[in-house]
């Protein structure tokens, strides 16, 4: 298999990944009530978001379809592979004992390590920046019940 078919074929295969967890989220969401555009119901942002992922699904498949010969395509980089799962399964358990600017804080600090053309410092940057908006949009624009600091740090 030439490099083109390969990096063609990990497109086409990333799409369809999109897309099934695109089908998978609408399809909890369709389970709750949608509501409207103004009045919001707790299914409409689940299954709006779950649209946009199968469309953007089906443009990185399209675009997997359409490839045009590249010198190469990197090898699968396994260090961002780990930190962003990590990162993912860090925040799904410690949103609650962490709260949610420190674990904002810790995953996207590993996130951005994720790439090597981050240093310690951008990444660092990045974290304190991305806490501070998520303070100010979900817990004092949004109220969002998620604690601050969380009984970890004895609140």
């Amino acid at each position: 298999m030439t490099e083109q078919q390969q990096g063609s074929r990990r497109d086409v295969v990333a799409g369809g990944i999109f897309i099934a967890i695109a089908a998978l989220f609408a399809i909890q969401g369709s389970r709750y009530e949608f509501g409207t555009a103004t009045q919001m119901g707790p299914g409409f942002f689940p299954v709006v978001l779950a649209v946009l992922l199968a469309i953007f699904g089906a443009f990185t498949m399209i675009a997997g379809f359409r490839k045009v010969p590249e010198a190469h395509d990197d090898p699968v980089s396994w260090r961002a592979l780990v930190l962003v799962c990590l990162a993912l399964a860090i925040f799904g358990a410690g949103a609650r004992p962490l709260g949610l600017v420190p674990v904002v804080v810790i995953c996207t600090f590993m996130s951005a390590m994720a790439s090597r053309k981050n240093t310690v410092f951008s990444a660092g940057v990045m974290a304190l920046v991305m806490a501070v908006l998520c303070f100010v949009i979900f817990k004092i624009g949004l109220a969002v019940t998620l604690p601050t600091f969380g009984p970890v740090f004895g609140r």
